[in-house]
Order: C-alpha cells, then structure tokens, then sequence
C-alpha cells in the first residue's frame, strides 16, 4: 500500500467517524467499542504514512540527479583508454592506426598485402614472400597477419602475432610469430615472457612483421628476416626486460633479453641452401635516451652475443658471434629519419682467425597529406670466406618510392631499387603493393 492509497483509506474512515459519531455517543458499550477500534485504525493508518513518507525520502536522496538536456552533453564521460600494449606501440607517425576488434575479451587487429615484383634480368635472386626466384616478375601477397591481445587485469596481458604466409608454389604456412605474456610492474619495470622479436637496434623492436606499418615496401637487407635472406637473429625465446632509469628529462631506458634463439637461413642466391645455425643462448643488453628537449628524438645501441654453428659444414665448430648496434632516429612533425649501423663479429673457436662485417642503412621520409615519399640507402659488407654469409658478400645501393594513403585502411606502395653486388652484374627492381588493416 503507497502513500496516496493510505490518505485516501484515512479520509474513509474519518467519514466514517464523522457519521458515527452523534449516534456513538447515545449508544451502547458496543457502540463505544466501535468508536476504539475505529480510533485504532486511524492511529495505525497514520503510521503506516509516516513510515512510507521517510521511505520515499531516504530513495530521493540516493538517487543521482540527471544533468538539465542542454547540459547533457556539455562535459560527456571520458572513454577509458586502452591499456599501451594492447595496442603496440607506433614510434612512425604515417599509417593510421584503426580500432581493435574486441570478442569474449580477446582483442585482433588484422593485416594483409598484394604484391608485384619485377626485376631486369633472370639472375636467381632469393625473393621475398612468395616471390620466384629466378623470375623476371610475379604477384604475391606476401603475410597475412592477425593480432591478438587479451587483458588479464591492470599490469598483466597477453599479445600474440600470428601470421599465414605463401611460399614459392602459392603454399601457404602459419607461422606463431610471437607470443608474449607481459607484465608492466611500472614504468621501470616491464617483462615480457614468450618469443619476442630481439631489440637488436632499433627497427626490429620498433616494427613488426606486416608490411602495413613499414613505409617502404620491404625491410633494410640487415633487418630483414633469415626466413628472407636476412642476416640477425631477429626472434628468440626467453624473457625481455625494459623499462625508464631514473634520469630526469634525459629519457634514459634500459634492455635486458635472455633467450633461445633458433635462426634458420636462407641462402640469399636462390640456391635453396637453408642453414640452420644452432643457436646458443644469447644475451643482449642495451641503452637509449629519449630526451625531453627534442620529442622523437632516440639515440641508443646494443650487444648481442651468441654461440651458432655452420650447418653447412661438416665439422660443427662452434662461432662465436657478437653484433655491435649503434642508432639515431627521429620521427615527428610527419618526418621519419632512421638511421642504424652494425659490426657482426665471428670468431671460430680454437682459431685466431675473425670475421668483422659491417652494415648500415639510412632512410628518411617527410609525410605530404596522404603521400609520404622515402629514401633509403643500405649496404652490406661481409667476408667471402665466412661460409655462413658467403651468398652476401658486398651488396649496396638505393630505394626510393612513395607510400599513399588511400583512407585510413588500405594504402599504396611503390619502389625503385638499384642493388650494386660484388662479383656479381647489378640488380634494378620494381616493387608495388598493396596494403591493407581491419
């Protein structure tokens, strides 16, 4: 019974009364009876309204006042902001980065690519994805690539790439790229637990395996992976550690990884000699600043050290192998210049004999509304005798192209390459793709 229900069973009774009440008086004891019961329940009636008053007022200051309709949408809520390793990180400012897919807690981001590749003569020539070797020119779509991320709570998620790639016969094979089960303590302490992509340098910590996030259509040789001729172990299994030393407005960062790596080379001739180098546990430590007085500025390097083994060979003599990684990069205000340099070092056990192989690259773009044009200059310089790198020797030389953006999903890439190999004629190339994210 509410409140209104109450006042009017009230207004009965004192009705009631009220006509009762100049014959109650003259009556019986009976009559007088009445006359008490009747007072009884007005005073239960009153009660019962008082109570149900207090109800009604306690619910009315609970409840949260609802904003007048022009001040509805004056100040609306804040979106909650994704956690920043579900997302991974974007250090180039060009392509746009879309929304993640979001079911039953998982979140995926995907990406693809269509290909064509020309190149002026039919010298064999290890391609990438499914390029031909050998072939003057063909389509290929390269990686298709899924993302995946999942929040555990706050400091704790798991990301995964996995990628379906095409072979030399329009095959295509899966491939686990990374997966990672990371914890972020705080910002001078972040693990990561699984197959991670090495911080050797720069650009293999700083861009994955789709093409979608690259500018130019392919990676530098010496970033490039071994499945593709390159020539770093670019992925291991362990842990990785990174985080902010305490350095004021400097930006210092520390790396610390220890893991298993397994690198399996391809032989860049097209001769389909695959080596399987056996790695050792590696270790690779290493330090960048970010400095707050010029924002996209990073100027840092690595060690890496491993033992590998030449697969090639019969006897497996253990190398020791060591890579020295020093980099400048700035990307801001629509430029991205990038800029690595590398010493491989080889040292055979129970042998004074040593290999040193240097590499560079340097590439530098300036975004233009949906065009960014780009440069880039690369070489390599490793020793003949060295059976391991034997397919490389001196190589060097220019690309320069173009990336637009059609919208925020699919772009267009174009690149001229010009390859100076020692011994060996020079190489002219023609790349065109087609990326695209969803």
């Amino acid at each position: 019974m509410n409140a209104r229900q109450n006042k009017r069973r009230l207004g009965q009774v004192l009705i009631g009364l009220f006509a009762l009440s100049g014959s109650v008086w003259a009556q019986s004891p009976t009559g007088q009876e009445t006359m008490a019961q009747l007072v009884q329940e007005i005073k239960q009636l009153q009660q019962q309204d008082h109570d149900l008053q207090e109800r009604i007022r306690l619910l009315e200051a609970r409840q949260v006042p609802t904003p007048p309709a022009n001040m509805a949408n004056a100040n609306p809520a804040p979106v909650p902001a994704q956690p920043a390793e579900q997302i991974p990180p974007r250090e180039v400012p060009s392509p746009a980065q879309t929304d993640w897919h979001q079911v039953h807690g998982i979140q995926w981001h995907g990406y693809g690519e269509v290909n064509y590749k020309v190149l002026d003569q039919r010298q064999p020539e290890l391609g990438t994805g499914g390029f031909v070797p050998g072939s003057a020119g063909n389509f290929y779509t390269g990686d298709f690539d899924l993302f995946l991320s999942s929040k555990i709570n706050d400091k704790t998620n798991v990301l995964s790439e996995i990628a379906f790639g095409e072979g030399a016969h329009q095959d295509f094979s899966i491939d686990l790229e990374r997966f990672l089960l990371k914890y972020d303590f705080n910002d001078h302490l972040k693990m990561s637990f699984g197959r991670y992509q090495t911080g050797i340098g720069y650009y293999n910590a700083g861009f994955r395996s789709a093409s979608w996030v690259l500018t130019a259509i392919d990676r530098p040789l010496i970033m490039e992976f071994p499945g593709d001729g390159g020539l770093l172990p670019l992925r291991s299994v362990g842990v990785s550690i990174t985080g902010l030393v305490p350095s004021g407005k400097l930006g210092l960062n520390y790396l610390f990884e220890y893991g298993s790596s397994d690198t399996v080379r391809q032989d860049l001739n097209g001769s389909g000699t695959v080596d399987d180098e056996n790695n050792g546990n590696q270790l690779n430590v290493g330090l960048f600043v970010r400095p707050d007085v010029l924002p996209g500025l990073r100027i840092g390097g690595s060690f890496y050290h491993d033992k590998i083994s030449d697969s090639t060979l019969s006897s497996r003599i253990r190398i020791s192998q060591s890579i020295v990684n020093a980099h400048v990069v700035y990307t801001a205000h629509g430029y991205e210049i990038l800029n690595e340099g590398f010493l491989i070092r080889h040292a055979p056990e129970n042998s004074r004999i040593a290999f040193n192989m240097p590499a560079f690259y340097s590439q530098i773009s300036k975004r233009f509304g949906p065009i960014r044009p780009f440069f880039r200059f690369q070489y390599v310089n490793t020793n003949k005798n060295n059976t391991i790198f034997d397919d490389v020797g001196l190589r060097y030389g220019p690309s320069f192209g173009a990336r637009y953006e059609l919208n925020d999903y699919v772009a267009f890439k174009a690149q001229l390459d010009h390859t100076l190999r020692g011994g060996k004629p020079n190489l002219n190339g023609l790349q065109l793709q087609l990326v695209f994210t969803f």
